[in-house]
């Protein structure tokens, strides 16, 4: 009994730390552009920004966003594996974001899934 209490007491002692896996699963972008200047660009700016900086916080790590500006409309939706920390949430979106800035800058949609989280916007609500 004294030695099972020992090693239960022992495995307290250490803590398991883990990172998000950002390895790419999935990427797609949208075949049609918007122009340099568009305002449409702003609008994903906005929501790629929002997706990651909310989606950490929210329960359950789903989140959706629209952008605030009327006249070029985005959309998006993030969500992280559910058994992340929200800072390992957060990084894991940091990556996502990175990725659809490399990939799919100047397109109206784009969709890139991670093992850990995912990151989506469009022109269209989805």
């Amino acid at each position: 009994m004294v030695f099972a209490l020992s090693i239960s007491l022992l495995g307290l002692c250490y803590t398991v730390k883990s990172e998000p896996n950002t390895s790419v699963s999935g990427l797609t972008c949208n075949g049609n552009s918007y122009a340099e200047g568009d305002p449409f660009g702003n609008s994903v700016t906005y929501v790629l920004f929002d997706l990651m900086n909310v989606t950490p916080s929210q329960q359950g790590f789903d989140y959706r966003a629209t952008s605030p500006y009327s006249t070029a409309v985005a959309y998006g939706h993030a969500t992280c594996n559910q058994a992340l920390s929200n800072n390992d949430c957060a990084n894991c979106l940091i990556s996502a974001k990175a990725t659809l800035d490399s990939y799919c800058s100047g397109r109206i949609g784009g969709q890139t899934e991670l093992v850990d989280c995912a990151m989506r916007f469009e022109n269209y609500y989805f």
